[in-house]
Parts: structure tokens; sequence; C-alpha cells
């Protein structure tokens, strides 16, 4: 053996030799023997402010890696049920992530905009984060994800840096990234969108840009954006999806990007779970 790999060799020995190999295989990795489930947790004053959290029991305890989950439902309805697929599918890869399917006050409550669903995930970051003993989570390094309505918030809060919270990951699925699109609007959110601003587009375009991910992402958006959309997408094109990473290419910002031809606005979990889970 060269002299070279000889040394190479032993500063690895040494390197590695106080590690244990459960401190070397990532934490998602560790084995699941079960989870434990708290359903409806209060993260917050207002009763719409829930969520169900599985936390993963594993062999080695080890603190788990996060996933929060947002709805959708057009910024004014939905529920959290909506995405119990998706938190069966990923429950079913026994990976050491801890999932959170999130409610946030709606838009058809009066007062409700995008300024307070924004605080709503925030709170939720607050409270993960104080708790993260209680459930034996990684406080650091969350990944945020949502479908439709519930994406569009989850890539405005990724990408406005709320008080400085470093995110591993967004995940956006068929996500509105430009507000300001008029196919967009027309397809039918014109609406919700006017009720998630407070104000018509004609009144307020600057309003409609602070909204939309597309405007706000810059350099200090989290390591990886991952992005989903469907061709039989009636609701939100494809269009949307591909401006961003258009915007995320010029930032020379990482990005992954899934075109599905045949899928329409209401996704099939077991597309996205793999590729998902590949982001830690």
């Amino acid at each position: 053996m060269h002299k070279y790999t000889l040394a190479l060799a032993g500063w690895l020995m040494v390197a590695l030799g106080g590690c244990k190999l459960s401190e070397i295989t990532p934490a998602i990795e560790e084995e699941v023997t079960g989870y434990r489930e708290f359903i409806n947790q209060a993260y917050g004053a207002d009763p719409v402010q829930k969520c169900d959290i599985y936390a993963p029991v594993t062999t080695g305890e080890r603190p788990s890696e996060v996933l929060i989950l947002l709805h959708g439902g057009a910024w004014g309805s939905g529920d959290k049920s909506f995405l119990i697929p998706s938190v069966m599918g990923l429950k079913g890869r026994n990976k050491n992530l801890t999932i959170v399917n999130a409610n946030y006050r709606l838009t058809s409550t009066k007062g409700i905009r995008l300024e307070q669903q924004m605080a709503d995930i925030q709170l939720l970051v607050e409270y993960l984060r104080k708790n993260a003993d209680k459930f034996n989570i990684t406080p650091e390094g969350f990944v945020i994800g949502g479908v439709s309505a519930g994406g569009h918030l989850a890539l405005n809060y990724a990408y406005s840096n709320f008080a400085g919270v470093k995110l591993k990951g967004v995940v956006g699925i068929a996500a509105p990234t430009d507000l300001t699109s008029e196919p967009l609007r027309e397809a039918g959110l014109e609406i919700p969108i006017q009720q998630l601003i407070g104000k018509t587009f004609s009144d307020s375009p600057e309003e409609y840009q602070k909204a939309s991910p597309f405007f706000i992402v810059n350099h200090k958006a989290p390591p990886i954006t991952m992005l989903f959309y469907g061709g039989k997408d009636r609701v939100v094109p494809k269009e949307q999806g591909e401006i961003l990473c258009f915007k995320l290419n010029l930032l020379r910002l990482k990005y992954r990007y899934y075109f599905y031809p045949e899928e329409t606005h209401d996704f099939t979990a077991d597309l996205l779970i793999d590729k998902i889970l590949s982001i830690y």
C-alpha cells in the first residue's frame, strides 16, 4: 500500500476511533420501533392553532428530524385532516422523522390575512423549538412543506427569513408562487387572493408582489427548495413552478423540480414521499 494511503487510513482510524456507528449514521436512519402521537396539540391561544405531532420512538433515542406540513384550501378553508394520507405514507417509511401536521387561522375569519398566517407558522416553529426535549426533536434545521395554499405559505415563510429561523429545506406542492399572475387569478383564485391580501390587485399590485415567493426569494433561502406540479392541474398551472425555478437559478440557489403530466391539483401522496425524505 502506498505510504500516503497508509497515512490517510491511519488518520481516519484516529478521527473515527472515538465515534460510535450510530453517531456516524444519519439520525433519520435510526431504527424506529413505534410512534408517540400528540393529537390536537395547542401551539397558540386561538382554538384553530392546533397541530398533530407524530414523534418516532427509536432504539437509540436520538433526536429526530422534523417535517412541518401545511394543508391547502385557498387560504380560507381546509384542515390538517386533508394530509392524513401523506402522514400515513411518511410513517410507513419508518424514518426517524417527527411529522407535524398543522392547522392555521383561515382568511374566511374576519381579520385574518397573510400576516396572521405567517405569524401562526412562526408561533408553531417557536413552540416546537421550545418543546424540543418533550418531543425529542432537533430544534434547528426543520423542513416545512405544504400543498396548494399551504405550499405558498411554506415558501413565503421560508423565503421571508422569519426571526432568523434556519430551515433545512422547503417543499411546495402545486403551490402558487406569483400572485400577480393574471392566469392564476383568472383560474379561480381571484377572490381567495383578495381575501389573503385584503386588497384588489388593481388597488395594490405591490402588496401582491410582497406576498409572492417569486418576488421575495433571496440568498437567505433554505439550502434546498423542492417543487411538485401536475400537467392536468386546472387550479395552479405548472408555470407557477417554472418561474420560481427560473428565479432560483438566477440566484444560484439549489432546487429540485418534479413535473407529473398526468397529475391534477390533488397529488398522489406516494409520488412525493421518498423525494421529500431525500432532503434529509
